[in-house]
C-alpha cells in the first residue's frame, strides 16, 4: 500500500511545490476544498511525475463551477471514492 496526499488549499498555497519534494513513487495526490484549483493548472501539474494518480473530488470542483476547466490528468472522485481511497493507502498525509 501506499501514501494518499491530499491537498486543501488553492495554487497560492504553494503547497504543492512542497508536497511534490516529498512524493515518493507508490504515493498518489487528491485535491479537495480549494485545492481542486490545481485541476485546472496544467502547468503546475506537470511538475508531477506521470505514474502518481491524480484525483480531484468532484463534489468541490462542481461547488467552484470549475467542472469545465479540469486537465485529462485528473480523475474526479465522488465522496465515496475519496472514503475508498484513504481506506486502500496505508497513510494519509493532509497538506492545509
Amino acid at each position: 500500500m501506499s501514501t494518499l496526499h491530499t491537498i486543501a488549499k488553492s495554487p497560492t498555497s504553494n503547497l504543492l511545490e512542497s508536497c511534490r519534494q516529498l512524493l515518493g513513487q507508490n504515493e498518489n495526490l487528491l485535491f479537495i476544498e480549494d485545492g481542486v484549483y490545481y485541476a485546472s493548472r496544467e502547468d503546475l501539474l506537470a511538475t508531477i511525475p506521470g505514474k502518481r494518480k491524480l484525483y480531484a473530488l468532484r463534489e468541490d470542483i462542481l461547488a467552484r463551477g470549475i467542472q469545465g476547466k479540469i486537465t485529462d490528468r485528473i480523475e474526479l472522485v465522488s465522496m465515496h471514492k475519496f472514503v475508498e481511497l484513504c481506506c486502500e493507502h496505508k497513510k494519509i498525509i493532509n497538506w492545509f
